[in-house]
């Protein structure tokens, strides 16, 4: 399927300083990437629920076209520079507004081992700002961060985005046509993968439960640390997303990979494994990522540095391999949750969460984590960690040597799995050496 609407693409974009998000030039020369900004302009069109129906929970969404605006905004491409090196995939991510800015392209990972990243300047807010007011802000709008380059880029409004990520999947797709300019640079893209996270995971829901459809330009879907939920096709400044599953007639694969933050919230819906659905669900993560907390005193909340990340990076894989090889990812468990009343997670006597993807730090735990907020001080989003007693770690491991075979095991476990990279194994293991050295003395 085809949109009939034309689009004009220009670029590469020249300017004084390099593309706002853009990585940097010794990244890209690391890597063998070239980075490149392009605008899109042309018209795009809202669209509606059909005979004004409200969407369903179980995300089966009949959209209808509405009124058209004219549209003028970006994409930030990130490729190899040698086609030889290309995988055919591209990762064609919704940007995420949520702090009134949009996130920077990657600068490492899995995207960098052959793949190409195009973000997409889908929302209003990337463009012109919103979002919650961070206190110290790391980024701004588009048209602040850099007038001259970006002063003439229009958004019509977040009724319009479904549209815009349309065209931005059709230029740079499989069959985006051989005349014009090329975001690709000639690459032989033969996939597109969609991906987004938190509220832009929200967005990507609605976008497949009601207007994929209608233009087949997505191969597969990525979504993490998603809520179940989205916003509706026709309002796009709905202060609450509507609880839905991803509709169960998807005609391509999806992938989602959520934190223990989310659990309570997808807990109820139709998100059953099929052959063309995978959940991840992450043990003792939050939602957001925090690196560095302020360390506490053992048995004192502090918030919590565990991270998806490394499942994320073997999930771009695990897509990947699901569409070029016909791989599907493998099926995990998930989190364990009480099954009446209030969706509660279930803790072993460590603390932690059962079942889900288990990271070394929850399978070899010196802390209780958890991913919600719920008592422990910590920030929302991130979660919190409560350090063992000296005497509780002694009692669980007989010395450092024991700790670091259980954790290279269950590194192991989690390759064995597809949940973690080989390529990441040694900065894991790297992490548990100096988790031990912390360890009190035998």
């Amino acid at each position: 399927m085809a949109i009939e609407r034309a689009v004009t693409v220009e670029g590469p974009v020249e300017g004084a300083a390099p593309p706002y998000g853009a990585p940097a030039d010794d990244v890209l020369a690391e890597h063998g990437y070239v980075c490149e900004e392009f605008v899109l302009e042309g018209r795009v069109s809202a669209y509606t629920h059909a005979d004004g129906e409200r969407p369903t929970p179980d995300g089966r969404w009949t959209a209808e076209p509405a009124r058209e605006a004219d549209f003028r905004t970006r994409i930030l491409v990130v490729r190899p520079r040698d086609a030889a090196a290309f995988s055919g995939t591209v990762f064609l991510e919704w940007q995420n507004v949520s702090a009134g800015y949009e996130q920077p392209a990657p600068t490492g990972g899995e995207v960098y081992r052959g793949h190409a990243w195009v973000g997409v300047s889908a929302q209003e807010a990337g463009l012109y700002g919103a979002g919650m007011g961070l206190q110290q802000r790391s980024g701004a709008p588009l048209l602040d961060a850099d007038p001259d380059r970006y002063g003439d880029l229009h958004h019509p409004g977040d009724l319009g985005c479904f549209d815009i990520f349309s065209l931005a999947a059709q230029r740079v797709g499989p069959r985006r046509g051989a005349t014009g300019i090329d975001p690709m640079g000639g690459l032989p893209v033969a996939r597109v993968v969609a991906v987004g996270g938190s509220q832009s995971a929200m967005r990507l829901c609605a976008y497949a439960n009601g207007v994929h459809g209608l233009h087949g330009v997505v191969d597969a879907f990525l979504l993490t640390v998603w809520e179940g939920r989205a916003p509706r096709l026709d309002d796009g400044s709905t202060p609450m997303p509507l609880a839905t599953t991803l509709r169960a007639d998807l005609d391509v694969p999806v992938l989602v990979l959520n934190s223990e933050f989310e659990v309570t919230a997808t807990h109820g819906l139709a998100l059953e494994d099929t052959d063309r659905r995978r959940v991840w669900e992450v043990a003792g993560t939050g939602h957001g990522v925090r690196r560095r907390p302020l360390p506490q005193e053992a048995g004192v909340w502090e918030t919590n540095p565990v991270t998806w990340r490394p499942v994320y990076e073997a999930a771009l894989r695990a897509v990947h391999r699901w569409l070029a090889d016909g791989e599907a990812p493998a099926v995990r468990p998930r989190i364990a949750m009480q099954e009446e009343g209030y969706p509660t997670i279930v803790r072993g006597e460590d603390g932690n969460a059962l079942g889900g993807v288990r990271l070394p730090e929850i399978a070899v735990p010196i802390a209780e984590h958890r991913g919600r907020k719920g008592g422990t001080g910590s920030a929302s989003l991130y979660g919190g960690r409560r350090r063992y007693s000296a005497e509780t770690l002694r009692q669980r491991y007989r010395s450092r040597e024991d700790y670091l075979a259980q954790w290279a095991a269950a590194v192991g476990a989690m390759v064995e799995a597809g949940t973690l990279l080989p390529e990441d194994a040694p900065a894991m293991r790297l992490h548990g050496e100096e988790l031990a050295a912390a360890l009190p003395p035998e």
